[in-house]
Order: structure tokens, then C-alpha cells, then sequence
């Protein structure tokens, strides 16, 4: 059954539930490409930026599916850890195999993970491969942790303040979490916000539990999601 949006949460949020993660997955994938489509027809091209994680599997193989023009589709991430794409924890080798299949293969994927041997070193050059990409991005998909954190944003991190300063001039900024593993270079909020379409998908009564929270404390150096819940932005949850 349906849920109604919870009361913490603002007029800004479009809150959609179902029951099932697949039905969540398929009413996402649609709205997604419906969004990339009108990005297409208003500007010849569209740009989408997504999380990785077990959730956004089910998105993935649904999304790959939806009828598009997809070889005007420039797809990057939100975040990735700063390992080789080989590595079971790449977000890079989850998007490749769930998400550019099928009609989505004609996509162009756009990688932040570089060779260099820290995510900090590689940030320049990572910046400059996200400046092939359309921006502000036409669609970001975020996921969340139990924690508040998105995108590789953690409230442990020693670079949280300049990620989330709002008049931060770059696209993105590596971060090195000590509650997580890996270093990671994440998009930073000033490039998130610009999105003309924010979404979050979550699953599971913790993340509304985490939602919850994140407003009643108002503290995005402590929740980062908190800075994203007070502008414009859909939800996508199931229990």
C-alpha cells in the first residue's frame, strides 16, 4: 500500500512510494527518462549522474530498458570510491553492467576515477572530464546512508565543510571518510544543488527513520542529506 509523505517533510519534496523495490525501480526509471527526454528536446542533449549501491540495481536494469535516445545521454556518478574499475566496490563496473546494457548501451559514460594514485591527486584531472559533461546536470539520482551522508559527502570527513560550502566553485572534491572504506571522489553539494532534477532513492523503514531525523536536527554538518531536503527534490522509497 501506498504511503502518504511523511510530516517532517516540506512542500518542496514530490514524495512517491510503492510496495515492492521493483515497482519503485520501474516508477523511477520512467520518471527518469521522461525527464532526460525533455532535457533532449530542450537542448539536444541530456545529462544524468547516479549513485552507486545495492539499491540502484533494480533502477539500473529498469532504466537500461526505457526508450530514448540514449547515444545524446552523457551518464557519470555521483561518487565512486578510488579504486580500479576491476574492483567489486567500483561504482564505475556496477554502472557498466546494470545500467549501460540494452538501449542504454548507446550512452556516453563519463568515469571520475582516474590513475592517480590518490583520490586528491586525481581531482583536477576528474574535474576536467566532469567539464565534458552538461551542466547543471539534467537528472541526479542520490542514494542515502543511515548516517545522513550522500554521495560520498560523510559527516566524518575533514573536507566536509569546503564539499558543502554552497559557493564551492568546483563540480567535485575528494573526500576521505573515516566511518567508510576507500578514499572517494564525490560530486560537491554547490554541483548537486545545481541539478535541475534532485531524486532520492532509498528503501527501507532505517532510511525513513534516517529522514526523519536529518529534519528534526536541521544540521547538514552532521546530516549531510539535510542540505538537499530543504530545496526542490522527489523521493523515491519503499519498505
Amino acid at each position: 500500500m501506498k504511503t502518504y509523505k511523511p510530516a517532517c517533510l516540506g512542500t518542496n519534496i514530490d514524495w512517491y512510494s510503492e510496495d515492492y523495490p521493483e515497482k519503485l525501480a520501474i516508477k523511477l526509471a520512467e520518471q527518469v527518462g521522461h525527464l532526460l527526454e525533455a532535457a533532449i528536446l530542450k537542448g539536444s542533449c541530456a545529462s544524468l549522474a547516479v549513485s552507486g549501491g545495492s539499491t540502484p540495481v533494480r533502477l539500473f536494469q529498469a532504466l537500461s530498458k526505457v526508450k530514448l535516445d540514449w547515444s545524446k545521454v552523457v551518464v557519470s556518478l555521483v561518487d565512486e570510491r578510488w579504486v580500479e574499475v576491476s574492483h567489486v566496490d567500483s561504482n564505475e563496473a556496477l554502472v557498466t553492467k546494470h545500467l549501460l546494457q540494452n538501449n542504454a548501451s548507446q550512452a556516453v559514460f563519463i568515469a571520475i576515477k582516474n590513475n592517480a594514485k590518490s583520490a586528491k591527486d586525481g581531482q583536477p584531472a576528474c574535474e576536467q572530464a566532469l567539464s565534458q559533461v552538461k551542466q547543471p546536470f539534467d537528472v541526479v539520482v542520490l542514494g542515502m546512508g543511515n548516517d545522513g551522508h550522500t554521495a560520498s559527502l560523510f559527516p566524518c570527513s575533514e573536507e566536509l565543510t569546503l564539499a558543502m560550502d554552497p559557493d564551492y566553485q568546483h563540480t567535485c572534491i575528494a573526500t576521505t571518510p573515516t566511518s567508510a572504506s576507500y578514499q572517494r571522489m564525490s560530486l560537491s553539494r554547490s554541483a548537486i544543488s545545481r541539478a535541475n532534477n534532485i531524486i532520492l532513492h532509498i528503501t527501507g523503514k532505517d532510511k525513513l527513520s534516517t529522514l526523519e531525523l536529518a529534519m528534526n536536527n536541521k544540521d547538514a554538518s552532521q546530516m549531510p542529506i539535510y542540505a538537499f531536503l530543504t530545496q526542490p527534490m522527489s523521493i523515491y522509497w519503499c519498505p
